[in-house]
């Protein structure tokens, strides 16, 4: 079976990787339900289902849609190496074997126990907010909650839990409209062994002290404990999970709510409807719009057979809104009569770990921003949707509040000098990294020997580092940057000069490629 894009003018076209799609891919959904219920990209060589019962049949049935070669099309189409431990990458015995480990850390009555805890770290954070016309939900918000909440179940400080974030967010990450390239391998942070030996020395009462005394008998029925790459992996899958899932859930429930006051203001008077809120959220705006399997075996769906082998996509964000299981599925109402669960955290033995604790946090937040901040509204056109192959979510979502909204003027661009490529590029440059969490403005001062080599320094997040394998030669330059924070890691730049403009893309480690531009200062 294939369903091309080629095939007619007017055919169903399905692209993950495409950003007109991400905005809504709701339309597309419903056309892909209507027209193409199983659905063959060609371009990217995958299938994708979306109706609810095809989507939860696939994570239903572990043993043909195997998840060893990854959950991310790109992780399953490179057939990633993955580290020992990926446990939401694994298949049983090994995954149940991992998974057993983990899970007794996030049983419902251990979360239960938390909430105290994650509601004073919540009041604290949004008491920051009252008296301001303006806040954004993700840089106030949800890029602050989570990842506290998370560092303070691994045993995490606090000082080093943005350097977490960015570092697990940025793995995320794909240039728009294309692909993540792994390399051949799912690379994990090793700046989480500096935690490990800490606690080797320092036990606590947190996750990661907990994980190094676990005792378990392996698929091979040997008894011991996590090795220490294992134990890496744990630590980096649940530091990314957790920050990720909820962080989007707190900007999919401000906006939602922000397009639906009558309903926020319901929520305002009755906090006990928060709950249900929060559920219709996850169905109505998945943070995670689809799923990816790798098929050992032929599968029918609605009459068509699938091959072995394929790569495919379990549309999520489609399932949650198919009317044959939820009415008027286009409709966000807080009051839904709930006939089928939604998909949001998966199905089956590979239902997402961490969904008590992500529940039990996206409510805690509600109840305690309304009581503070009961209205708001969307700065829409400067919100800013990430790009990403496997979540959807806001990376700047600005609120105003009583009518403000605040005047935004594009910053004064700078001078550029134009022209041809110069005979030398000695002197300081201004060079803008277009990081996924935003513009990062570094200083390089670039020097040049008699004999024409080149070196200096660059400058930013508060430390200077040399810069190595400097060269340039007729408009193309390069060089290499080795920096310490806020994470150790190889920047190897290349670009193009022109007059005092510099552009190119610089390769930052295990976190892929990304723009740069330059300006010459002196």
């Amino acid at each position: 079976m294939s369903t091309s894009a080629n095939a007619s003018s007017d055919a169903v076209y399905y692209d993950p990787y495409l950003r007109e799609i991400a905005r809504n891919p709701y339309p597309v959904y419903r056309r892909l339900r209507d027209e193409a219920p199983v659905y063959y990209n060609p371009e990217y060589d995958f299938y994708a289902v979306s109706h609810y019962d095809d989507v939860k049949a696939g994570f239903a049935n572990h043993k043909t849609f195997i998840s060893s070669r990854g959950g991310i099309l790109e992780l399953i189409k490179e057939n990633v190496q993955m580290p020992p431990g990926t446990f939401i990458f694994e298949d049983p015995p090994l995954h149940t074997v991992h998974r057993t480990i983990v899970q007794r850390m996030f049983m419902p009555r251990r979360m239960i126990n938390l909430e105290s805890k994650v509601r004073e770290l919540t009041a604290n954070c949004l008491d920051q907010l009252v008296g301001r016309d303006d806040f954004d939900f993700i840089a106030d918000i949800g890029a602050q909650i989570p990842m506290r909440v998370i560092g303070m179940l691994l045993g995490i400080p606090e000082e080093d839990l943005q350097i977490v974030r960015e570092s697990t967010d940025s793995r995320l990450r794909t240039e728009e409209g294309k692909p993540l390239d792994y390399g051949g391998q799912l690379a994990m942070d090793a700046s989480f062994e500096q935690y490990i030996d800490w606690r080797i020395d320092n036990p606590s009462d947190d996750v990661i002290t907990e994980l190094m005394g676990v005792e378990f008998e392996d698929e091979t029925g040997t008894r011991r404990t996590l090795t220490r790459e294992e134990l890496l992996t744990f630590v980096n899958v649940l530091a990314g999970a957790g920050n990720e899932t909820t962080n989007r859930l707190i900007g999919w429930t401000a906006k939602t709510l922000a397009d639906h006051p009558d309903q926020r203001r319901e929520l305002a008077a009755d906090p006990s409807l928060i709950p249900d809120a929060i559920e219709e959220v996850l169905r109505y705006e998945p943070v995670g719009t689809h799923v990816g399997r790798y098929l050992a075996a032929d599968f029918e769906f609605q009459g068509q057979t699938v091959p072995a082998g394929s790569a495919i996509l379990l549309l999520v964000g489609s399932a949650n809104r198919d009317e044959r299981h939820f009415p008027d599925p286009d409709r966000f109402d807080i009051h839904r009569e709930r006939r089928s669960p939604h998909l949001t955290f998966g199905f089956g033995i590979h239902t997402c770990i961490g969904n008590v604790l992500a529940r039990m946090e996206g409510r805690v937040v509600y109840e305690e921003l309304l009581k503070r901040i009961p209205e708001w509204e969307i700065d829409v056109d400067n919100a800013e949707l990430s790009s990403t192959s496997t979540v959807r979510g806001w990376e700047t979502l600005p609120a105003y509040l009583n009518g403000k909204k605040p005047t935004r003027s594009a910053a004064p661009a700078a001078t550029l000098v134009t022209g041809e490529a110069p005979d030398s590029v000695a002197g300081e440059w201004q060079v803008t990294i277009k990081s996924p969490t935003g513009p990062m403005a570094t200083t390089l001062v670039l020097e040049e020997s008699a004999d024409g080599v080149l070196s200096g320094s660059q400058s930013g997040e508060g430390t200077t580092t040399p810069i190595e394998s400097a060269s340039y030669s007729d408009g193309s330059i390069s060089w290499t940057n080795k920096i310490t924070k806020p994470m150790k890691m190889k920047l190897d730049f290349t670009g193009q000069v022109s007059g005092g403009e510099m552009t190119g893309k610089v390769k930052a480690g295990f976190m892929g490629k990304f723009n740069f531009t330059g300006v010459k200062l002196s």
